[in-house]
């Protein structure tokens, strides 16, 4: 379950790029590139990042970073839930997060905060020990980046040709999404697919149709929906399969976060 807020700076002397896979959130994340030669992946957009380069991820949206060479890397990560979020501006800030299509508009280059005091508000954030203090400094981040929203170029983005594959799994989760059914689709091989794939994400195409579906699944459960049907409408042909996924994956059963409801 995703805490209310959570912060963290990193640094690593030498990064381990093995400890980098692909991965998507319950909540929301607020994360700055401090120092290091990376890329970072959004969803079939490749983003490179520059010191002081901030980018937001909203429920769900698989991401990862791409190291290149052995630099030190430094970031400043913040997880949060829609909880975390307060003033009267909460709404608008959720729509911002919530509206943004998958894999766009995420980055928010260093150069357009000259002059502002965003890596103040995230040091704050980290720094501060009380829980309300970390929600207003958040807060405040998100205010600004969504005033700001409208200085990014669309043309700042490298969009991969992987992206339209991953448009498609998202758009049929529900379906059949094996690999040949795939292949079909988009008129390549499976040697090709799932080479470029994990190349792309850092993990298989079925490592990733399946985390998408259990976040699917999460959503409608703690929505209401009964356990024995939410397994069907996210694409698993079993229940026992779908228990055994869920739980690996969140630490809890189906029905225990059906209950929370």
């Amino acid at each position: 379950m995703t805490p209310i807020i959570d912060t963290g700076r990193t640094y690593t002397e030498n990064p381990d790029t093995r400890l980098f896979q692909m991965h998507a959130h319950d909540g929301y994340e607020v994360y700055c590139f401090l120092s290091g030669k990376a890329k970072y992946f959004v969803e079939g957009t490749v983003y490179p990042l520059r010191p002081g380069d901030i980018l937001i991820m909203k429920r769900a949206e698989s991401h990862t970073l791409l190291l290149q060479g052995d630099q030190p890397y430094e970031r400043i990560a913040i997880h949060f839930s829609a909880d975390a979020i307060v003033g009267a501006g909460k709404d608008k800030l959720l729509s911002y997060l919530n509206d943004r299509p998958l894999g766009k508009n995420n980055r928010f280059p260093a150069a357009i905060f000259k002059g502002k005091n965003w890596l103040y508000y995230l040091n704050s954030a980290c720094e501060s020990e009380d829980e309300e203090t970390k929600k207003l400094y958040l807060t405040v981040l998100l205010t600004e980046l969504c005033t700001s929203s409208s200085e990014i170029r669309p043309d700042s983005e490298a969009r991969d040709n992987i992206s339209e594959l991953i448009a498609y799994i998202n758009s049929h989760l529900s379906e059949d999404l094996s690999l040949d059914s795939i292949c079909s689709v988009f008129h390549t091989s499976r040697s090709h697919t799932n080479r470029k794939f994990r190349q792309m994400t850092g993990s298989s195409m079925w490592e990733y149709v399946k985390r998408k579906r259990l976040l699917m699944a999460k959503e409608l459960l703690l929505g209401g929906e009964n356990p024995y049907r939410v397994y069907e409408k996210c694409g698993f042909n079993e229940y026992s399969s779908f228990y055994r996924a869920y739980k690996a994956e969140f630490g809890v059963s189906p029905k225990d976060d059906h209950k929370k409801v």
